[in-house]
């Protein structure tokens, strides 16, 4: 181990949307706190806003797509864009770099490493860290903000996993790399309904499936939908059934009444936590095993840009959406041969290529990140009930092997959807950002006094 550098007041593990908004808030909420962070990566972008998606969309428009949770107006007076624009991926993450760089400008108290955390214990008045170029540091407190993991595949046939043709990270495989010829995406939500549209705007030959258990296609985004009171609505919040019986009620109502039922839609966005919270373990695994398919093709809706383009796509015999599970794969000279299982009848499938859509994998016992690893080892963390995520109070406060919170370890944005669910989106992720800063603020306060 080499040198040991000056203790910081918190240190920001991930450099993508959430370790990003963290540090930007710190800067705004905590002007004196020493804040270090990591990020392997360009921080600011993660993988999901990166310089190989110039042709995916924003799912939501620029006027609620701010990173700063008080400012709503950020993004569209920072890019110059109209209220209602879909601004791409690859300008959002340019916009978050941009805003980070800027709050950390000739602020000696803000640090960026270039490198990956890998180890962390817990030491006289913090933490110890330490990064994959052999370098310690001490914090008071940690934010672990490592974003969604690759997918999960190990419910996938063994010869489908250990092909060449099959693709297991759809964030971080430029479009350029994937080969023509007929695509297979193992999922049907936003993720892979932006790999078809990505076959559409490249004009790559072949044609682009995807296939999952339910087969719900998310809805088309609109801009411009007002939002009623949620208390307008009068949801049965006591059980996920109840739930989404009176939700579907609720948006028929309104569509008879001249609305357009994505207002219900938007009305529960800020409710949600609640309600999840207020589930029982067992209503929230019914939820995800039975409704969460169907409300994500709702709730999480794709651009109109996204959407005309799969369309045209569609229209063209070019995509074929497909119900069913994988069940087998082989391989032949140059192509796989997959078979899946629709209602017990089995059907096969030859394609050039694989990609797994099936969103990014919660479960950090799975997980292969190393500092993870070395976390859940040392009894730091455990996992959620549901395995969604990591074990933490509502406050993101990180539970440990033996049932205790640790209020100077914190976790903000996909570690907590087994806790809050609603996690993912900027919105959430701004307003946890601004709420760590906010406890980094009163320590730092607390110390000085």
């Amino acid at each position: 181990m080499r040198g040991e550098r000056e203790a910081d007041d918190v240190a920001i593990i991930g450099g993508g949307l959430a370790g990003a908004a963290t540090t930007i808030a710190c800067a705004r909420y905590a002007r004196h706190a020493r804040v270090r962070l990591f990020s392997p990566e360009s921080p600011g972008r993660g993988a999901a806003y990166g310089t190989g998606s110039p042709i995916w969309f924003m799912n939501g428009p620029a006027s609620a797509m701010s990173v700063i949770a008080d400012d709503a107006g950020h993004l569209v007076r920072s890019v110059r864009c109209a209220p209602d624009t879909f601004i791409t991926r690859e300008r959002f993450g340019e916009y978050i770099s941009e805003t980070l760089h800027a709050a950390a400008f000739g602020r000696a108290n803000i640090a960026i490493e270039r490198s990956l955390v890998v180890d962390v214990e817990r030491s006289r008045g913090g933490f110890l860290l330490c990064d994959d170029r052999g370098l310690r540091y001490r914090a008071r407190n940690i934010v672990l903000a490592m974003g969604n993991a690759r997918p999960a595949d190990d419910f996938l046939p063994t010869e489908l996993r250990l092909s060449t043709r099959y693709l297991g990270d759809p964030w971080r495989i430029p479009i350029a790399e994937i080969p023509d010829g007929d695509l297979l995406c193992i999922g049907s939500g936003l993720t892979a309904i932006d790999h078809v549209a990505a076959r559409a705007r490249t004009n790559r030959r072949g044609t682009v499936f995807t296939i999952a258990r339910h087969a719900f296609l998310p809805a088309r985004e609109r801009a411009g939908i007002r939002t009623p009171r949620y208390e307008e609505l009068g949801l049965d919040e006591r059980t996920p059934l109840g739930m989404f019986r009176s939700l579907c009620e609720a948006m028929q109502r309104c569509v008879a009444a001249g609305g357009d039922w994505r207002e219900v839609a938007e009305a529960i966005r800020r409710p949600s936590q609640r309600i999840w919270i207020g589930w029982t373990i067992a209503q929230r695994r019914q939820f995800l095993d039975h409704l969460a398919p169907l409300w994500g093709s709702l709730r999480y809706r794709v651009p109109p840009a996204t959407d005309d383009a799969v369309a045209a796509l569609r229209a063209a015999g070019r995509y074929v959406p497909l119900r069913g599970e994988i069940v087998a794969a082989s391989e032949e000279r140059d192509a796989l041969i997959v078979d899946y299982s629709v209602d017990g009848v089995l059907r096969r499938l030859r394609v050039a290529t694989v990609l797994n859509c099936t969103g990014p994998n919660g479960d950090v016992r799975s997980n292969p990140d190393p500092l993870l690893r070395s976390m859940l080892e040392r009894g730091l963390i455990r996992p959620d009930a549901l395995h969604l995520g990591l074990d933490a109070t509502l406050q993101g406060e990180a539970i440990d092997r033996e049932g205790v919170a640790d209020e100077r370890l914190l976790a903000i944005g996909p570690l907590l959807r087994g806790v809050l669910y609603e996690t993912t989106a900027v919105p959430e992720i701004a307003e946890q950002a601004r709420a760590i800063a906010g406890r980094i603020a009163c320590d730092l306060e607390a110390c000085v006094a």
